[in-house]
């Protein structure tokens, strides 16, 4: 296996101050998610805006990283609960979840909203082929 290391930008918000928005995307990836970086730029409002990272083609669009009403830099290791087939949980002790990073196969899709005009966010993602 073979660790990679991709960045993009949401590309920069368009609108009206407060309600902006922009969607940047990776060219296709394949591996499993292990940390992300995202890094705000210009002046997003830190009381409104939100950032999701997502697999585009996730038919479930479950989202990778989810920032909520916040502009301030900060660094993830993304993990979601292992599950069986039968969708339950897996535990160690019937309580304490295992967890796993996202497996992902397709563009990442990175979007700012609820920002102003020109701001946007770099984003590094770390990933496991």
């Amino acid at each position: 296996m073979t660790i990679h290391r991709i960045d993009f930008s949401t590309g920069v918000a368009v609108g009206v101050d407060g309600s902006a928005t922009s969607t940047g995307y990776t060219h296709p990836i394949f591996g499993e998610i292990l940390k992300v970086y995202v890094n705000f730029q210009d002046s997003p409002p830190a009381g409104t805006c939100d950032f999701t990272l997502s697999d585009e083609g996730d038919p479930a669009s479950e989202a990778i990283v989810t920032i909520a009403n916040s502009a301030t830099d900060a660094a993830f290791c993304p993990r979601r609960v292992t599950e069986l087939n039968d969708g339950t949980d897996i535990t160690y002790d019937e309580t304490s979840e295992v967890y796993e990073p996202y497996v992902v196969a397709g563009r990442l899709e990175a979007t700012i909203a609820q920002v102003n005009a020109a701001d946007y966010a770099d984003v590094t993602v770390w990933y496991r082929s």
